[in-house]
């Protein structure tokens, strides 16, 4: 079992004298681990360790941040941290070990793009009306940012926040999710064999309503940042509004794919597959809802029978490549289940899966929905599991306005080979990332940001980067 350690101003926190928080397996319901439960006492030392060494941190040049940030992440990509990170992501959220391991190479990666913004960060001068007058607008760091990290990607979204925030010159305060920390914990390791200064990276762990709720209350934050669920993102609101916290939130989705009557049938059944059921479905960018046009539906739902049936799910431990792994907790699957049930009773058909494995087990079977309807509850509410629901559209008009029938607006698909229906679709459907043609997928320069109740801000690029500044304005006489 991982006895884990939280970081606070470069000391590890023991266990001694702290209760603890288990951390099960969910693929095992075995309990692989523990980290220290921290009080409200531990986040206020690990704010003000962040506000001390923030006073140094933001004057050191940017491309001296960059450096030090560069040591953690090549730390990363050696084998024996791609090995240990990726299998405590494995042990805690039940991924499959080669792609843990995958989440940990990548987030790498992209963190050294990141760095690259360390010489591109840009203000302005700006033409005064006065004589003798300039007017410059100044970018310059926030402070002290609480980065609050999910349970799906712990590591990736860890550093996608952590490095444009310490680029920029802030420092951090991370919170992993209760139900995967190990990951971050291990990552936290690294950062003793760096020349980061201490309290510049702080890591905390506990109860969501402890730790969580502590962070979210400090005066001493300036921003906090949080990938999760929209209900969670509505209470972190609430708690920054008391002290005008600034927030950048990417919450929950559900991206519809269009299959337009001339689409590339199999590319859009492989890419819906993928997209379905990628992370067992828990992405909050996966495929939730399919439009097929009513022409060719019976072939394309015919191939995506064929391909959900054909994959297998397991222990992603035992089995390091298999296609598809847990949910992240039996209750998930429960949860998920009576999702799948629901829309039965309002006249959805069972194509393959929708049934539960077992009432303990956290395993639940790809699942696909035929006769689904706009009015169903599975249309609009955010499953979060490996479950696909089926509508059946006639024309072009109808399927934009179905499609942007949601409270959401993160991702959406849309597979044609016909350039009016694509620029059509991409031009009406409100949502905040359009993948066409192929499977979603964010890149490092892109801006991964949501639409409507999909969040606030967002993550990746230019964009992404400069969540993490605050413009001063000079007028400069002279």
């Amino acid at each position: 079992m991982i006895s884990a350690q939280a970081l606070i101003d470069g000391d590890y926190i023991q266990h001694k004298d702290r209760q603890t928080v288990p951390v099960i397996n969910p693929a095992t319901n075995e309990t692989v681990g523990e980290v220290p439960a921290l009080d409200k006492a531990d986040v206020d030392h690990a704010v003000s360790a962040a506000t001390t060494a923030f006073k140094t941190w933001k004057k050191t040049p940017a491309s001296e941040r960059a450096r030090l940030v560069k040591q953690l992440l090549s730390l990363m990509q050696e084998e024996q941290s791609l090995e240990t990170i990726g299998k405590a992501i494995t042990l805690e959220m039940g991924k499959g070990h080669s792609s843990a391991k995958s989440e940990v190479f990548y987030a790498a990666e992209l963190g050294e793009y990141q760095t690259e913004w360390a010489r591109r960060i840009e203000g302005d001068i700006v033409e005064s009306d006065n004589t003798n007058e300039k007017i410059l607008s100044i970018r310059e760091p926030l402070g002290v940012i609480g980065i609050i990290v999910p349970w799906n990607f712990p590591i990736y979204v860890l550093i996608r926040k952590v490095v444009p925030a310490l680029i920029a010159g802030n420092t951090v305060v991370i919170k992993p999710s209760s139900k995967s920390p190990l990951s971050a914990l291990e990552l936290a390791k690294l950062i003793a064999n760096t020349d980061i200064p201490k309290g510049v990276i702080n890591v905390i762990t506990g109860e969501d309503s402890v730790v969580g709720e502590a962070l979210t209350s400090s005066e001493k934050i300036n921003m906090i940042t949080f990938t999760g669920s929209t209900a969670v993102g509505k209470r972190i609101m609430e708690k920054c509004a008391q002290n005008m916290i600034k927030v950048s939130l990417e919450l929950g989705g559900k991206a519809p794919a269009v299959v337009m009557e001339d689409a590339d049938i199999e590319l859009a059944v492989q890419a819906v597959t993928g997209g379905r059921l990628a992370n067992s479905g828990q992405v909050c960018n996966n495929t939730e809802r399919v439009y097929v046009q009513k022409s060719i539906k019976e072939q394309f739902v015919k191939r995506l029978v064929e391909e959900f049936s054909r994959i297998e799910y397991g222990d992603g431990l035992e089995n390091p490549d298999v296609a598809m792994t847990c949910l992240v907790s039996s209750n998930d699957a429960k949860r998920v289940h009576a999702m799948v049930e629901e829309a039965v009773s309002e006249g959805a058909t069972v194509l393959c899966g929708g049934k539960l494995v077992s009432e303990d087990s956290s395993f639940y079977p790809p699942t696909l929905l035929d006769t689904c309807t706009q009015d169903m509850k599975i249309i609009h509410e955010e499953v979060f599991g490996p479950v696909l629901p089926i509508v059946e559209f006639d024309t072009l008009e109808e399927v934009i306005e179905l499609v942007n029938d949601s409270e959401y607006g993160l991702t959406s698909n849309v597979y044609s080979n016909n350039y009016r229906y694509i620029m059509e679709l991409t031009a009406n459907i409100d949502s905040g990332e359009i993948y066409v043609n192929r499977q979603q997928g964010e890149a490092y320069q892109g801006y991964h940001s949501g639409w409507k109740k999909s969040g606030i801000g967002g993550d990746d690029g230019k964009h992404g980067f400069y969540e993490f500044t605050q413009v001063k304005t000079v007028y400069l006489k002279y």
